[in-house]
């Protein structure tokens, strides 16, 4: 099947019909979906280079529309998926593109761990740092695995934003062009744009003696070519042995020398050490509440196409291979007719137009995908 390459001119609107008990499904017919296929296209501003793209993205588009249809039945109704920007990708080109490679949780000493005090009081039923000030915008990684470095900052910009200073969006790309630092012992390393860990980068950021902002130092790695995009070369130190082969081509001019500029540091701003948190999800809750936004890490494989409601994949996550770090920035209970589900509130980077206006919630108390498993924060020196 052939499809025409014109794909403009058209208008999202129905593209899927709703079932008795509210779920809603796309067309799997072939003539359907390429109608659903051609909203999509314009909507997203797709312009695929000949017609063997075309052709081959409708097929991967009409398989995920058929994946998302067996999600919603599965899940029915309890959590909503829909296409979304990623829906020209495959499973396997989303994890490649957008998630970090597969790891288990590292093992911190016992002396790293918070001290959580015991609780007097039941927590809060629920409880939100997104409307105290303390917590920036949604922002968009594009097509690197430079999550970890958006989950990092952004539990910088809580913590700065808790000292009672402005809120201020601080520089994502700074960490992924420069951090390289290292753990041997545990097989861990800060990569780039293929991966790395937020405890890592807090000593990189020690290390650095502070972090510029967004402004003076804008993020382009993720941007794939476009206008503001980059190619930085790996950071100065970057360790093949633990990350791998570094990307082909990069430019030094666009690499961390060229770029970072430490008199720009933002005054004051200093991280002096870092802490992690226990599994323990009631201890998680009291640590986010005391300290602010906690840098979390999971399995996020099968939240490619994630809409709305409490994400508690009926097919099963893996809670120790971690592919995506992100951060916590609150929790709540969803109340339904039948039952109540606990959940936690968490910040995403894949931009405003994924999930719940880039945020999403995930099922809390059963450690889903991993969620509890690597849960770190920085420490800043009082400013």
């Amino acid at each position: 099947m052939r499809i025409p390459l014109l794909l403009t001119g058209f208008i999202l609107v129905s593209i899927c019909g709703p079932l008795a008990n509210g779920i809603h499904l796309y067309p799997e017919d072939r003539k359907e979906a390429l109608s659903v296929f051609r909203s999509w296209t314009a909507e997203y501003k797709r312009d695929y280079r000949t017609q063997e793209e075309v052709d081959a993205r409708f097929e991967v588009f009409l398989s995920n529309l058929i994946h998302i249809n067996t999600l919603n039945k599965l899940h029915r109704g309890q959590t909503m998926f829909a296409v979304n920007k990623f829906a020209d990708l495959s499973p396997k080109e989303f994890r490649k593109t957008v998630l970090m490679p597969s790891r288990d949780p590292p093992t911190h000493p016992p002396d790293r761990f918070m001290r959580v005090p015991p609780l007097t009081d039941p927590i809060p039923e629920s409880f939100d740092w997104t409307n105290q000030n303390v917590v920036t915008s949604v922002k968009d990684q594009g097509s690197a695995g430079s999550c970890w470095a958006f989950s990092t900052i952004g539990n910088l910009e809580g913590q700065w934003a808790m000292q009672g200073k402005p809120l201020t969006n601080l520089s994502v790309e700074q960490v992924v062009d420069c951090d390289s630092n290292k753990d041997p012992a545990r097989g861990r390393a800060d990569c780039g744009v293929f991966g790395g860990w937020p405890y890592l980068a807090y000593q990189y950021i020690k290390n650095a003696g502070g972090i510029q902002t967004w402004t003076d130092y804008p993020y382009c790695c993720g941007i794939g070519g476009g206008p503001g995009s980059c190619f930085p070369c790996p950071a100065p130190g970057y360790n093949r042995t633990l990350c791998g082969p570094p990307a082909e081509y990069c430019l030094k001019n666009e690499s961390c020398n060229a770029r970072i500029n430490p008199s720009r540091f933002v005054p004051g701003l200093r991280v002096s050490d870092w802490q992690a948190v226990s599994q323990n999800e009631t201890e998680i809750a009291v640590a986010l509440m005391a300290t602010g936004p906690l840098s979390v890490a999971l399995d996020a494989s099968l939240l490619q196409f994630y809409h709305s409601g409490v994400f508690g994949p009926v097919l099963g996550c893996s809670k120790t291979d971690l592919n995506h770090a992100v951060l916590m920035v609150g929790f709540g209970v969803e109340k339904g007719i039948v039952e109540q589900k606990p959940y936690w509130k968490i910040k995403n980077s894949w931009g405003s137009r994924w999930g719940l206006n880039g945020y999403f919630y995930i099922k809390r108390g059963s450690g889903e995908c991993g969620i509890n498993t690597e849960v770190t924060t920085a420490l800043l020196e009082k400013a």
